[in-house]
């Protein structure tokens, strides 16, 4: 696949411009601020910059000592040029220690990982202005070309798969690469060498084309729609009604809607992805079912 030269920007660089929206506290001091932050062999710029959500760190923390060193050391000597703790996480000596021996830039932040992935989203967008490839899946449903994104883990591709059993488009899994145009569309494609690849947990590597058809899969698509896959917090109040706004997911300056579906046992998360997009399709046509059934309860209560 043919790609334009991607500018390097250095470690420096990125402080400056995410330190304020993420009120980034540098633990190393100036450690690595020389670095530069490139693009691997397939183009992602994401495997240099890691955030330790709370589901990395307690997967690390289970690990004996030395399997822990090693595990850093080979994340290190990979590339990797930034480490991120969201929420006030506390760091491990050791990781503090490995990170100054390689030259990693460790900073901690009192945002959330999610915010932390939507900025850094940001912030890689100014500095590789025309494409990036972003951790999610992009399938065609019902005409839309819809991002499936979220927490590791969760079941973005297991959801996924259900959704081509049921004959929706397939375009890309785990990572896709969104291009803008000139007229400010975005469209999603598989990386080439990952093309109708996808990983499931317990099955490994699968081939969608040879499983499924071809008919079920599309080389690339227009990018209309984001669908979080958030892991369910008990005591986190979600909303119920609908009545506020969808939020935003910005991908190269373009903001598309996203709409965020906490995902728990027993929950079919597969259809809900479906209604998710019916509901969006609607919204876009002037129906919205909540404001419906908030002004009959209006009438309802006037006429008391």
């Amino acid at each position: 696949m043919s790609r334009s030269k991607i500018p390097a920007p250095r470690v420096k660089n990125f402080y400056l411009r995410a330190k304020q929206a993420l009120l980034l506290e540098a633990l190393l001091g100036t450690v690595g601020f020389a670095k530069k932050i490139k693009a691997d062999a397939s183009g992602k710029v994401f495997s240099n910059l890691q955030v330790w959500g709370w589901k990395e760190e307690q997967e690390f923390s289970q690990l004996p000592a030395e399997k822990r060193r090693i595990r850093l050391e080979k994340r290190f000597a990979a590339g990797v040029t930034i480490c991120i703790f969201p929420e006030g996480r506390d760091v491990p000596p050791e990781v503090l220690a490995l990170a100054r021996r390689h030259r990693v830039a460790v900073f901690r932040t009192p945002r959330s990982k999610k915010v932390c992935d939507a900025e850094l989203r940001r912030i890689l967008s100014e500095f590789f202005p025309k494409q990036i490839l972003i951790s999610g899946g992009l399938l065609q449903i019902f005409g839309l070309g819809v991002l499936i994104i979220g927490d590791s883990g969760v079941g973005k591709s297991e959801s996924a798969l259900e959704l081509i059993s049921r004959g929706y488009k397939f375009i890309s899994d785990d990572v896709t690469l969104i291009k803008k145009t000139a007229q400010g569309t975005l469209f999603g494609s598989a990386p080439e060498v990952s093309q109708n690849f996808m990983e499931i947990r317990g099955l490994s590597i699968i081939n969608i084309e040879q499983i499924f058809g071809k008919d079920v899969i599309s080389r690339k698509s227009e990018v209309n729609l984001a669908i979080y896959l958030e892991r369910w917090e008990p005591g986190k109040e979600y909303d119920r009604l609908g009545l506020d706004a969808p939020e935003n997911f910005e991908i190269l300056g373009i903001a598309i809607p996203q709409i965020t579906i906490p995902v728990a046992p027993g929950r079919n998360i597969s259809t809900l992805i479906e209604v998710a997009c019916k509901v969006h399709i609607l919204r876009k046509k002037g129906y919205h079912a909540a404001r419906e059934i908030s002004r009959r309860l209006d009438r309802a209560l006037s006429s008391q």
